[in-house]
């Protein structure tokens, strides 16, 4: 993960590995739900180990690291363009307008390969108030991006027999300063930036982190039952707000 920050290079801080688990669930209409969990962890650029507490080399001061649990992160799969997330009703969406239908992007790559891209931009409103949480908000509003890329075999897209498929790609995010990072509204922001791969087992992901996910998100390494869709869907931001208190004031 890289940090960018007014008035000086940018910095690599630390890695990141993230777990997810899903299923998707067919709806009479043929439009399908996704149920999906995700989670996560920051690592050690050096040993990839996963951090529990973190040298802020802007602020020198130790902070205590939280892992991203989402559960759930749920959608649609249908014959429209999905709709932005509400965040629990912070992000209003208006449903007056009509759908746009959804027409993916693939596009031939050569070698054989199809690839896609997605981008998410979103502005909206902040969970972490700045006058509650002074040194974990980054401001009254959230402004976040995010960059999908998908690729696959165009064999496997086009083989009927398939109901699940391997993939790998990259995944990008702006956001701002991670809270537990006790930044407060300095200026700069985060960026992660990762390739992402599917497994139909949870073997396929590193030893140190299945052992962490084991001991500590147990659930997480589970696809979520159907009964979790009612649950509204969160980011990190909102779920620290909700889960988290806001830190004293710097000694």
């Amino acid at each position: 993960m890289t940090a960018v920050r007014e008035g000086g290079p940018l910095r690599d801080l630390f890695g990141f590995e993230v777990v997810s688990a899903g299923r998707l669930w067919k709806q009479p209409d043929d439009s399908y739900r996704v149920l999906h969990r995700e989670t996560v962890l920051y690592t050690d650029l050096k040993t990839g180990d996963v951090l529990t507490e973190y040298d802020n080399p802007y602020t020198n001061e130790k902070v205590r690291v939280v892992d991203v649990v989402n559960d759930p992160w749920n959608e649609y799969i249908e014959d429209f363009v999905p709709r932005p997330p509400s965040y629990g009703g912070l992000n209003k969406i208006d449903t007056s307008k009509p759908r746009t239908p959804l027409v993916l992007p693939w596009r031939e790559v050569g070698g054989g390969l199809l690839s896609m891209e997605r981008h998410i931009h979103l502005y909206y409103p902040a969970a972490l108030k700045p006058d509650k949480w002074p040194r974990e908000s980054s401001g009254p509003m959230n402004r976040v991006s995010e960059y999908f890329t998908y690729c696959l075999p165009l064999a496997d897209m086009q083989n009927a027999k398939l109901t699940t498929l391997d993939h790998s790609g990259t995944w990008v995010r702006v956001t701002p300063w991670l809270p537990w990072m006790l930044m407060g509204q300095a200026p700069g922001h985060i960026l992660y930036h990762s390739t992402m791969h599917s497994y139909d087992s949870v073997d396929g992901f590193k030893p140190k982190i299945l052992a962490h996910m084991r001991k500590h998100h147990p659930e997480m390494l589970e696809a979520p039952p159907k009964e979790s869709w009612a649950k509204p869907n969160l980011s990190s931001l909102e779920v620290y707000a909700r889960d988290e208190k806001p830190a004293p004031a710097k000694q």
